[in-house]
């Protein structure tokens, strides 16, 4: 969960708005210092904890009443721009950030949050980064000091307010840039048998290795880690979707208050341990969620923001089937470290209280390919087919003990529920298709050229070109959706029809002349066929 520093170059991050601080800021009247935290104690508490199902704790949360009114330093340009800037530190922090609690930009400021180098640069911010709550935070700053930056036009002077009411100090070393150092020389990891995504292990899983991510978590106290997957859904609308684990946000350390994701976190060469800048989306929502007890551990995350085409993210596949499982991958990120691809050795159903998880076997000895540990909750697991089927919940596999196994929520146990927040149907099939499967969407690609669902079939259409009633054949009956895309993939219609012995068709008499792509859904198939209207 980090983003690393690049020597040499501003590097910016986050969802924003572009442009340069001031920079060579050297404050006259000295640095807020906070108070001094003792990392070794925290590293000793987690040392002592039993390791179950529970979030990375990476941070501790530092309560500040820094208020722009009242401490930092004002310049006034020549043109009547003021510049406020106020320089943190938290001695011994492998990371900062801070969360805003008053956070009032009129039209034309900007805010810019980085470190004294200059080297690590975060904005600039303005009003739309607000959260729902009127709150503002960023992603971590890699080192123990950051600088607030504030400039506020000559026409808005005086109109804006700050008010830093927390700042994280992160006491786990996931920002070390260390080249050559062996394992967890990036966030902590304890094992040294992961294999970074980059390395050529992960040629076949390339698309699927883009839409893993690394999710921060914050509570009252602390920060924590966790993993997750981006998500498509049958809309192919590229809402941003995440899918993770229950456990992630089931914590003592009450409310729930930060969500961070941080996209491409990994390693630039299979041997390097440092990894490349990461990019960032604060702020999510929790849609849907069950802990396991009561069903399979899931929490399906909407972020805050639609997420940049420059992150390229890939919207991951699905399978909602009741098959046997077929072992894939599992990617994530482990201790908070750059992204991994662990190779199972097979995958089973589980029985009895654990029927509602997959059980993963991992391949032991020289043969090994990788584990999991703390940090990689809520990764995706995926098949052979390359489709998610359930996010990881717990285990005892590690480097040092390969024979352990892992737990997977499955997704034909998320996907059904009492209500939309008990499961995820309603928003990864909100057209109500009933697909089984469905293939992954990258962030680029031409939706209507995405129609590649499992099970999908071409079915011939006739008349074609037709004036509107459209009639084909297929070995099914009962209840059907369909969708039609224009040339440039947009949705022009759907809707539903009941298929028959006699009759199977749809009405499209309401379209334009032109060329169209239809797509029919049925509980267990869908079926595609290139249309052409003329009337």
């Amino acid at each position: 969960m980090a983003a690393m520093m690049v020597a040499g170059a501003n590097v910016m991050a986050q969802v924003s708005h572009g442009g340069e601080p001031m920079m060579n800021y050297k404050p006259t009247e000295g640095v807020t210092v906070l108070p001094t935290i003792d990392n070794k104690v925290y590293l000793q508490q987690d040392m002592d904890m039993v390791r179950g199902s529970s979030p990375l704790r990476v941070g501790v949360m530092q309560d500040v009443n820094l208020d722009s009114k009242k401490c930092g330093e004002t310049m006034v340009m020549r043109d009547g721009t003021s510049v406020w800037r106020l320089a943190i530190e938290s001695p011994n922090a492998t990371f900062v950030w801070p969360s805003f609690s008053t956070f009032e930009l009129p039209e034309g400021a900007r805010l810019f949050v980085y470190t004294p180098d200059g080297e690590f640069v975060l904005g600039s911010f303005d009003m739309t980064n607000k959260q729902d709550d009127n709150t503002f935070y960023t992603q971590a700053l890699p080192g123990s000091k950051m600088v607030i930056e504030y400039i506020e036009p000559a026409e808005v002077a005086g109109q804006g307010h700050l008010v830093i009411d927390q700042v994280c100090h992160g006491y786990k070393d996931i920002f070390r840039q260390i080249v050559g150092e062996p394992k967890g020389a990036l966030g902590n990891a304890e094992g040294d048998c992961h294999i970074n995504v980059v390395c050529d292990e992960g040629d076949d899983w390339r698309l699927q290795i883009r839409s893993v991510v690394a999710i921060n978590i914050v509570g009252r106290q602390y920060s924590y880690m966790c993993s997750g997957t981006v998500m498509n859904n049958t809309n192919r609308d590229r809402t941003p979707y995440v899918l993770t684990a229950h456990h992630c946000q089931d914590i003592s350390d009450l409310p729930v208050r930060r969500f961070t994701t941080y996209f491409g976190y990994q390693a630039t060469a299979c041997e390097r341990t440092t990894g490349t800048t990461t990019k960032s989306i604060t702020g999510a929502t929790m849609l849907a969620k069950k802990d396991y007890s009561q069903g399979s551990d899931f929490l399906l995350l909407l972020l805050k923001d639609t997420i940049p085409f420059s992150y390229k993210p890939y919207f991951a596949g699905w399978d909602r089937s009741n098959d046997n499982p077929t072992a894939g991958v599992c990617i994530h990120h482990p201790g908070g470290d750059i992204k991994k691809i662990s190779f199972p050795r097979s995958v089973a159903k589980g029985s009895g209280s654990y029927a509602k998880f997959l059980k993963v076997y991992w391949f032991t000895g020289s043969d090994n390919k990788g584990v999991t540990e703390q940090g990689s909750s809520g990764s995706a697991l995926f098949n052979a087919d390359k489709r998610v089927i359930g996010q990881l919940w717990a285990g005892s596999s590690s480097c040092t003990f390969m024979s352990g196994n892992d737990w997977y929520g499955r997704l034909y146990n998320s996907w059904s529920g009492s209500n939309d927040s008990t499961r995820v149907k309603n928003y990864l099939d909100p057209l109500g298709t009933n697909v089984q499967t469905l293939s992954g969407m990258d962030y680029n690609q031409d939706p209507n050229a995405s129609i590649d669902m499992a099970s999908n079939q071409s079915v011939k259409v006739y008349p074609n070109p037709s004036k509107g009633m459209v009639y084909f054949d297929i070995p099914e009956t009962g209840k059907a959706n369909y969708k039609v895309y224009d040339m440039s993939g947009r949705c022009v219609k759907e809707g539903n029809t009941v298929l028959s012995t006699t009759t199977q068709a749809v009405n499209l008499s309401t379209l334009g002349n032109g060329m169209y792509t239809l797509v029919l859904y049925t509980s267990d198939n869908s079926y595609t066929s290139s249309i052409v209207i003329s009337k």
